[in-house]
């Protein structure tokens, strides 16, 4: 039993790395897209769809990793994910060409797309519906570790190489280290696949109106997510914090970093607080909750931006653990990868779109009242969830508690 405890807690590390080296990856544009746009001459505009080819695949190849982790098992996708994310880091270091970087970053995000189906519905076989919550909870952590660290780590390599390149260097070895571990993790134990349940049985079945509108607000949230993280770098570049002002690159992204890290609260305090009986209402609350601080970063000074996005990172990352966990409990086992891969294509092949979009603004700060919109037509969705799950009795045998 103890031996049994130990292997699970070694595979929810290494999958929880994964998801800190998913969110590292996505995050790397973003980080250098100014060193990008003048080593080859193009605006934001450019670098702004540039982002849109890598965030379209990784959200919209979510689905055919979702299928494909159904048929061959999570470990295997994992070890494939970081292994081809690896490669495309080389080729985005190494081949020239502004051509080549949009296939490229394409690639990548293909590579990028498998982790969350495999990850979440690893997670969610390992573990109970009583502890997922708190499990994701700490997925969560580390994935706004990964989200929190990149711009810190793009600000160190910057500043001792002033090249993107080597930046996507580091990333590869990353990327591949990481890899090798499920590699590892595959060869020595095997694969539990969910493909085959028995879905006549009450445990087996879906509610799939509730999923349905969980994939509206997972549209939502990612058109929202997707605009404030593509530029915010760039946004934070004019800043001031306490006196200090960050006036480059380099010091948009140790404010980013900065503000970002501040996610691993958010992330923590939703998977300690969540309850299987009262996720519904609890996301309505955390997707309102990032309106007034969007709407801020809209009007905010130079002396307030970096104090908005610090407020939006812990609320909005609230949510991660609370929604998964609501995908869990409303789909069943037989199609959990599945219904993942569905719900993130909606969320961030959609929410890729306001990468361009917002790069389209010559004012980045307008733009974000239109995220707040977003987030706005996300709490509606969600009031229409929690009305929902007082008015639908629970499909099979209520699994969770209090």
């Amino acid at each position: 039993m103890k031996r049994a405890g130990t292997t699970l807690a070694i595979l929810i590390l290494a999958v929880c790395a994964a998801h800190a080296m998913v969110h590292v990856l996505e995050g790397s544009l973003p980080c250098v897209e100014q060193s990008i746009a003048t080593e080859y001459d193009v605006n934001q505009k450019t670098t702004g769809w540039l982002q849109t080819v890598w965030r379209f695949p990784w959200g919209v190849g979510a689905l055919i990793a979702g299928l494909l982790v159904d048929r061959f098992g999570a470990k295997r996708m994992l070890a494939l994910y970081l292994l081809g994310s690896g490669a495309t880091c080389i080729a985005a270091s190494t081949l020239p060409g502004l051509d080549l970087l949009f296939v490229t970053m394409f690639l990548m995000g293909v590579m990028a797309s498998i982790y969350h189906p495999a990850g979440l519905a690893l997670l969610s076989h390992e573990t109970t519906p009583d502890t997922l919550p708190k499990t994701l909870g700490w997925h969560g952590v580390f994935g706004s570790l990964g989200i929190g660290g990149v711009p810190l780590l793009a600000a160190g390599v910057l500043s001792v190489s002033h090249s993107w390149q080597a930046f996507y260097g580091v990333l590869a070895v990353m990327s591949i280290s990481v890899g090798l571990v499920f590699v590892y993790l595959t060869l020595q134990s095997p694969e539990r696949v969910f493909s085959h349940v028995d879905r006549a049985n009450a445990d087996d079945r879906g509610d799939w109106t509730s999923f349905g509108i969980l994939l509206v607000m997972s549209s939502c949230i990612g058109l929202s997510y997707h605009g404030v993280m593509s530029f915010l770098p760039r946004f934070l570049s004019d800043a001031s914090v306490l006196g200090w002002q960050m006036n480059s690159e380099i010091g948009g992204n140790v404010g980013a970093a900065s503000a970002l890290i501040l996610g691993c609260f958010g992330q923590f305090l939703a998977g300690y607080f969540a309850r299987h009986k009262h996720l519904e209402w609890q996301l309505m609350l955390i997707c309102a909750g990032t309106i007034p601080f969007l709407i801020g970063m809209s009007f905010a000074s130079p002396e307030w931006k970096w104090w908005f996005v610090a407020a939006w990172a812990p609320t909005f990352f609230m949510h991660q653990p609370v929604f998964n966990s609501l995908i869990a409990k409303y789909t069943p086992r037989s199609r959990r990868s599945l219904c993942y891969g569905v719900s993130f294509a909606m969320g961030n092949g959609i929410g890729a779109i306001s990468a361009g979009l917002v790069g389209e603004n010559t004012d980045l700060q307008t733009a974000y009242l239109g995220l707040a919109g977003c987030a706005l037509a996300a709490t509606l969705s969600g009031g229409i969830l929690w009305i929902r799950a007082f008015r639908t009795p629970p499909i099979g045998p209520e699994k969770g508690g209090e």
